[in-house]
């Protein structure tokens, strides 16, 4: 398998990024980040201008037994989220042509005149489509959630919010970003209420919520969805990667053994707990765990990488 099919094709909703790797050690950084992947920041060309998203012409666009808050989250936001409508227009008067303009326009006039909550609807799925079709994945987010809210409808709101997420990562500007991520909660949280038994909803929830600041929250309805669903893998991985993050391996190890005798090969958490491990000191078992992870994966790539991080810290 190559090496960015491995990388995009990993879901997984809390993967480690490079600087919460480095946090934990920079040689980790170079060889497991890559094959984590980074599902929370992906990588993206970013444009820092003022209140815009990065646009190039093409589609563009984390109790006693709690674990602790991961380093290197936000405690609470950081920043003002940016004004949505002056956002619109900063990007429609540098960055689209008059035509386009025009044509969001009327159907922006289509929305405001429509009569029905069908007609509304119709208008703004059409303004979501027609934004994502020229790259503005936040913006037509936005539309997309109005549809939704509109019809209560779990699948268009889950889309929005997937769409806010791949705004967020398509840009370094942090009142944007935090605009998407209070759009994403808002967009979830809706989805929640619609369906309270989407599971893959209420743990995406639970993470926007980190993202967007509200990390104590988050982390506690995450943990009391593993407390009461802990057969779900998911849950169990995210929170195992936020004990290593916190520099608690022994959480993490709890975590990870859940997980293995559920799936006993999962090779995420072999990554994880053999991280685990090596913080701890014990680094027999360490490279015992990342040679059963070679083993699982069957990649000559991640061998090579797996094995000179192993020789950074073998005895």
């Amino acid at each position: 398998m190559a090496v960015n099919t491995l990388i995009t094709s990993q879901k997984n909703p809390f993967v480690l990024n490079k600087k919460q790797f480095i946090a934990i050690g920079v040689a980790l950084a170079a060889v497991l980040a890559l094959y984590f992947g980074t599902s929370n920041v992906k990588p993206a060309k970013r444009n820092a201008a003022a209140h815009t998203e990065n646009h190039d012409g093409h589609d563009h666009d984390g109790h006693d037994h709690a674990e602790h808050q991961p380093a290197g989250m936000m405690a609470g936001p950081q920043v003002k989220a940016a004004d949505f409508d002056s956002l619109l227009a900063d990007i429609k008067r540098r960055l689209l042509s008059p035509q386009v303009n025009a044509e969001l326009n009327d159907l922006v006039d289509a929305a405001e005149s429509a009569k029905t909550n069908q007609e509304k609807f119709t208008a703004y799925e059409t303004l979501g489509k027609r934004w994502q079709a020229i790259g503005y994945k936040g913006i037509a987010a936005y539309y997309f959630q109005k549809a939704g809210d509109l019809e209560s409808s779990e699948k268009i709101l889950n889309f929005a919010a997937h769409l806010y997420e791949e705004g967020m990562n398509a840009t370094d500007n942090a009142s944007v970003r935090q605009l998407y991520a209070e759009g994403r909660v808002a967009a979830l949280s809706k989805v929640v209420a619609v369906n309270p038994n989407n599971d893959t909803a209420v743990i995406d929830l639970a993470i926007a919520r980190m993202e967007m600041g509200d990390v104590m929250n988050g982390v506690f309805a995450l943990r009391d969805f593993a407390e009461k669903h802990p057969n779900n893998i998911r849950a169990q991985v995210t929170l195992g990667k936020m004990a290593l993050q916190s520099n608690q391996p022994e959480k993490a190890i709890e975590r990870a053994n859940i997980i293995l005798a559920l799936d006993k090969d999962h090779f995420e958490t072999h990554l994880f707990l053999g991280e685990a491990y090596r913080m701890k000191g014990d680094i027999d078992k360490a490279i015992e765990v990342f040679n059963r992870a070679k083993e699982i994966l069957k990649n000559p790539d991640f061998d090579k990488d797996m094995d000179a991080y192993i020789a950074t810290f073998k005895k």
